[in-house]
């Protein structure tokens, strides 16, 4: 299939097009275009792409993004790798927990129960099942421990995130 370039230029900027766009070589398509010939638009060889403004620009003539307009888009970019990190899970006795939202309900909520149980002889345990599906035995200290791990984690999230946005201003 054979294509041809339109535009419709910018009266202001000759690298500036209000439109563009590739159609298909048929008569029907050569007749519209004629058609609108009167309004501007043209047959082009110059290939345009859209810009971060929406606008269509030949190549490589395209403005840059103001600089607010990046900063904002890279602290988006570290908050989403900040939680994704974050949920990705921890490391805890040696193993790998979960920590998306679900999970971490469930280790308060696991912990705050073996917290209320009453002491017995032998000690309750609670088997957690961990990152890789291994399995682990957590007494009542060792699931506040576990609970303790995951807010370390998760501050060394936020603090690495923080660090990061701060040299970007």
């Amino acid at each position: 299939m054979s294509t041809f370039k339109i535009i419709l230029p910018d009266s202001e900027n000759p690298n500036k097009a209000a439109a563009y766009g590739e159609w298909e070589d048929t008569p029907a398509n050569r007749k519209t275009l004629s058609d609108w010939a009167h309004l501007g638009y043209m047959e082009t060889q110059e290939h345009f792409v859209r810009a971060w403004d929406g606008a269509f620009y030949k190549e490589g003539h395209e403005p840059l993004k103001p600089l607010d307009d990046l900063k904002k888009e890279k602290r988006a970019e570290i908050n989403e790798a900040r939680n994704k990190a974050e949920q990705g899970g921890f490391e805890y006795m040696g193993k790998v927990f979960d920590s998306d939202e679900i999970s971490c309900l469930r280790m308060s909520c696991a912990a705050q129960a073996m917290a209320l149980m009453p002491v017995t002889e032998p000690e309750q345990i609670i088997t957690w099942t961990c990152q890789d599906n291994s399995t682990i035995d957590l007494t009542a200290a060792e699931m506040q421990g576990l609970i303790s791990a995951l807010a370390v984690w998760s501050n060394s999230c936020h603090e690495k995130a923080t660090a990061l946005k701060a040299q970007i201003d």
